[in-house]
């Protein structure tokens, strides 16, 4: 009898937020294919992030990411590992309400069936048990999705980039949301967002004041650290049957997919701003583990085509999704940055410069295309320096 009271008083063992994941997260058949037990090793740039949240001494994090991350599993670690080991009130909030209830009964209603930690914490069945879709009461917290009135310790704020301007008449919905944490000294807010519009993006604003982290990995062949760029991806766009490869910014090494992908398991954050406050992660689809090079590829040569056929909408969720990045709307001052020291007038502005570089092996006739219907007959004085 004593010994199962020391047993039952006995404090749990110290994890990081990730080896709680490691060790007690269930994936659903629902929301993964291969369901089973979770292993961050399968996503090696979630280490990091997933600690940041789980450490008292952080109070704030964000997270500017492409699509195809395994943004929500992130999410749901989070949550979990609040309701079991740490337990807290969560406020979760969505862009909508109808976003908010597919969450909670796509993803969450299943986590919680298939992960025995969690099983047991959440009463379904009894009608006196307070439990609804948007509202989810466990021992010592409870998850209040998309909006609540009592006072908030955790804040998962989730694709922040496109919520209302004003919730109502009342103002800013993230900023209402922050204020229900001012009880709680160690409170923690998580926003998480693919990006949007330059100059209009909650997500690049508060990145811009974080410690600016981008995911690093090794070379194959110099282990020189350096993150994944666009612009050192190489491919034929006529013929994807043919191998895509990266080349290293160091020596000039090229790999392919696979190689690089390997070495996301020494990969790490590298800081541009580490003296601030808040811990700041940016990641594209490139480093993903869930998404193929091929597929980003394909993606990007459609929406090329629609750009180049005078429809940038593609271009503009390629950007945004793949890239993890804003989208920054051409103009006169963005031409200059291509362009010889010449903008004629009622000029073809030139989109930006990572989409010049995209484009390079067609740059040549693009550019003198555009020459010519700006009325320019030399074309050497509308000559890209990208």
């Amino acid at each position: 009898m004593l010994a199962r009271c020391v047993a039952t008083l006995k404090p749990p063992p110290e994890l990081t937020l990730s080896q709680w994941a490691d060790r007690y997260r269930m994936l659903s058949a629902e929301s993964s294919a291969e369901p089973g037990r979770w292993h961050t090793d399968k996503a090696p740039y979630q280490r990091e992030i997933m600690d940041a949240i789980g450490d008292a001494h952080i109070r704030r994090v964000v997270i500017m990411c492409a699509a195809q991350l395994g943004k929500t599993e992130l999410l749901l670690n989070i949550l979990g590992y609040f309701m079991a080991y740490a337990p807290a009130p969560i406020l979760v909030m969505q862009p909508t309400l109808d976003m908010g209830q597919t969450f909670s009964k796509d993803r969450l209603a299943p986590m919680i069936r298939d992960t025995p930690v969690l099983r047991g914490l959440v009463d379904v069945k009894s009608r006196y048990a307070g439990n609804t879709i948007l509202k989810k009461n466990f021992p010592g917290g409870h998850i209040t999705i998309v909006g609540a009135n009592s006072p908030i310790k955790v804040l998962l704020a989730d694709e922040v980039d496109r919520y209302p301007g004003s919730a109502g008449t009342e103002g800013d919905p993230l900023s209402l949301a922050q204020k229900r944490q001012t009880t709680f000294w160690d409170k923690k807010t998580v926003m998480v967002s693919t990006p949007v519009i330059k100059g209009h993006s909650r997500i690049e604003t508060e990145y811009n004041q974080s410690t600016r982290e981008e995911w690093n990995v090794p070379c194959p062949e110099c282990g020189h650290y350096q993150p994944f760029v666009w612009a050192n991806l190489i491919f034929d766009p006529d013929d994807l049957q043919k191998e895509i490869v990266y080349k290293c910014e160091r020596c000039g090494c090229v790999a392919n997919e696979y190689r690089w992908k390997q070495q996301s398991q020494q990969g790490r954050f590298v800081a541009e701003n580490p003296g601030a406050e808040t811990r700041g992660f940016h990641l594209n689809t490139l480093a993903s583990t869930f998404c193929g090079w091929k597929e980003i590829v394909q993606k990007f040569i459609v929406a090329k085509e629609q750009l180049d056929q005078g429809n940038p909408e593609g271009m503009k969720v390629w950007v945004n999704t793949e890239l993890g990045e804003t989208w920054e709307e051409p103009n006169c001052s963005t031409a200059a940055r291509f362009t010889t020291r010449w903008c004629p007038k009622k000029c073809l502005c030139l989109p930006p410069v990572w989409m010049c570089r995209m484009t390079a092996l067609r740059l040549r006739s693009w550019v003198g295309a555009l020459a010519r219907k700006a009325g320019e007959s030399d074309t050497k004085r509308f000559t890209a320096i990208c």
